[in-house]
């Protein structure tokens, strides 16, 4: 394996874990969006820029990745550790995500429940 496919793998492999699991994530975001924004376009807007940000973190992340090493044995293990650390990127931003969604679900204006 040399320098440049796994440069290529390593782009890959992030893109297809970060894409995967956004879209795991997509249908469970938007109905909490829903709730929170009140209107289906502020939810789909707001679900589109989470899942970008999920997907675009790990892989500006990727694109940082200049494999050093020359064996095959060790560049395989160099581009798994890549790998691990732009899934914590990805990891690092669906927290951010969740953190700043929580936050706004404390402070979003709840309906009075109607008296019996």
């Amino acid at each position: 394996m040399n320098s440049l496919t796994a440069y290529l793998l390593s782009l890959t492999v992030t893109l297809l874990v970060a894409v995967l699991l956004t879209l795991l994530l997509k249908t469970a975001l938007q109905k909490v969006l829903l709730d929170l924004c009140g209107t289906t376009e502020r939810a789909a807007f707001w679900t589109r820029f989470s899942m970008i940000m999920l997907i675009a973190t790990p892989m500006a992340l990727a694109l940082g990745f200049t494999p050093l090493e020359n064996s095959s044995q060790m560049l395989f293990f160099e581009m798994m550790h890549r790998v691990r650390g732009n899934l914590i990127g990805y990891l690092f931003m669906l927290a951010t995500t969740g953190a700043f969604i929580s936050v706004f679900a404390l402070f979003a204006p709840r309906p009075k429940p109607k008296d019996a």
